[in-house]
């Protein structure tokens, strides 16, 4: 019996061997862009999406080596136990060699579940690195035009502070002519004034010759009439010279 199990232990071993050397090579092609890549990730796929025979073929083989590996761990188990139960006996060579191969085939079925486990994780994430890209391309989009909006937004502050520094040099230029041409209406309202103060004694002047010209027109009639009078009441005086 003990040889029997020996020797399919060892040929589960062997298995074990390939099966982890098959699950390196197909981690080693998803991992770097193989020919044989995008025909791994659509076997997976399919595998995963398929709720058929494949994934029952998986689920059948990781529950096969789940119970393997809880039989090893049970005969180490019992193995032990027995070793401790024989006081100073120790153990036999060939119960030695089948702790040896119960021991080697845990670690084998370990590394086999970790390597599925892995396998799985990268499938998952190269399934999702297509979207990550997608969004990293549109925050990388959309980033550049964050900062051409930004450039844009910075050129047109320093346009608006240029033209602020022109509207301010502007508005002091018509400070200054506001200021000059205030200067001018004071003059032109001061010389307004003296005109206007002139032109009054010009018309007091006119008014004054008006007046004169008057007395003056009056003062000539009744000397006419004075002497139209006297030449009518003299005429013979007129006939004798």
């Amino acid at each position: 019996m003990v040889p029997l199990l020996l020797i399919l232990g060892q040929g589960l071993v062997y298995l074990l061997y390939a099966l982890i050397f098959s699950e390196m090579v197909l981690i080693m092609t998803l991992l770097f862009d193989a020919p044989m890549t995008k025909t791994a990730i659509l076997e997976l796929d399919s595998l995963k999406l398929n709720q058929g025979k494949g994934l029952l073929i998986v689920k059948i083989v990781t529950g096969t080596l789940f119970l393997v590996l809880m039989a090893n761990f049970y005969s180490v188990l019992r193995i032990t136990m027995k070793n401790r139960t024989n006081e100073g006996g120790g153990l036999n060579p060939t119960e030695e060699v089948l702790k040896s191969m119960n021991i080697l085939q845990i670690s084998l079925i370990g590394i086999v579940l970790f390597l599925v486990l892995m396998i799985d994780s990268l499938h998952h994430y190269i399934r999702g690195l297509p979207s990550l890209v997608m969004a990293m391309e549109a925050a990388k989009t959309q980033n550049q035009s964050f900062r051409k909006e930004k450039t844009e937004s910075v050129q047109k502050l320093n346009t608006m502070v240029q033209e602020k520094d022109t509207l301010r040099t502007k508005l002091k230029y018509l400070e200054s002519e506001c200021k000059s041409e205030a200067n001018e209406a004071n003059k032109a309202r001061a010389e307004a004034e003296a005109l206007r103060q002139e032109s009054e004694e010009f018309l007091k002047e006119y008014d004054r010759l008006l007046a004169d010209n008057q007395n003056f027109r009056n003062q000539s009639k009744l000397v006419e009439q004075r002497f139209t009078k006297q030449s009518i009441s003299h005429p013979n005086d007129k006939k004798n010279l």
